[in-house]
């Protein structure tokens, strides 16, 4: 994620807010398949601690599940940002909770669904001590799986052992209007959505999710992948919530 797409991120979180419902941001334990999500980024963007901590409380008071995530520990987000929000979920009893578990027959409760976007999987291991020691459950969204090395797979199987889920990130992280408009939406489904869903399924993950990158979705894509996966995650710009 690049800077300018992470300020872009934080612009659409605090301009758009007033355009949307109250719970925009969260998981109501209802049948929406549009999940819409807010970078906590605190490197590559400034990081809205104000509006994360209303979010966190707003699932408290709702018993809803606050929709966050992030991308590479030490990369775009400090391990300092990463324990403030752990502190901060926990303060308000949230509970972590995983895509997988955001479903309409899920027990309603109070939660954070944190994710970690691409394939900083180094990262996301050295994170390790830090999620077991909280108790922390994250969802990571992977971009590139086809290019991972044996080691880096070994470390997200590790991950996903220690109860993480692992989703799809699309197979080359590229821009879904982009693709669409110049080569067609069979092509965008056929190269870069579905082979990234595909490819997890293969190698023993279950992926219930899509997350576009760059949070830009497409209406015509959205309706195709939900013949394959349960939801898909967006950004705050394009959240219809």
């Amino acid at each position: 994620m690049s800077v300018r797409a992470g300020v872009a991120s934080l612009v659409a979180w605090s301009a758009l807010a007033g355009c949307h419902d109250d719970g925009w941001l969260q998981y109501p334990w209802d049948d929406r398949t549009i999940l819409c999500s807010v970078s906590v980024d605190d490197i590559s963007q400034h990081a809205a601690w104000g509006e994360i901590t209303t979010e966190l409380e707003r699932a408290r008071d709702h018993e809803s599940v606050a929709l966050m995530h992030a991308h590479g520990p030490g990369l775009t987000i400090t391990t300092g940002a990463i324990e403030r929000l752990f502190n901060l979920a926990d303060d308000n009893g949230l509970a972590y909770v995983t895509y997988p578990e955001l479903v309409p027959t899920g027990t309603p409760r109070a939660g954070l669904a944190l994710g970690f976007d691409d394939n900083a999987i180094d990262q996301w291991y050295e994170m390790r001590p830090l999620f077991l020691a909280r108790g922390a459950r994250v969802t990571f969204f992977v971009t590139r799986f086809h290019s991972r090395t044996p080691e880096e797979l070994a470390k997200l199987a590790e991950l996903a052992a220690d109860g993480h889920a692992i989703e799809a990130h699309s197979v080359a992280h590229l821009n879904v209007r982009d693709y669409v408009r110049d080569n067609g939406l069979a092509a965008y489904l056929a190269e870069e959505a579905l082979p990234s869903i595909t490819r997890l399924r293969d190698a023993g993950y279950a992926p219930t999710s899509y997350a576009y990158p760059f949070g830009r979705d497409h209406a015509a894509a959205n309706t195709a992948l939900l013949d394959h996966v349960s939801r898909i995650r967006v950004s705050p710009g394009v959240c219809p919530h």
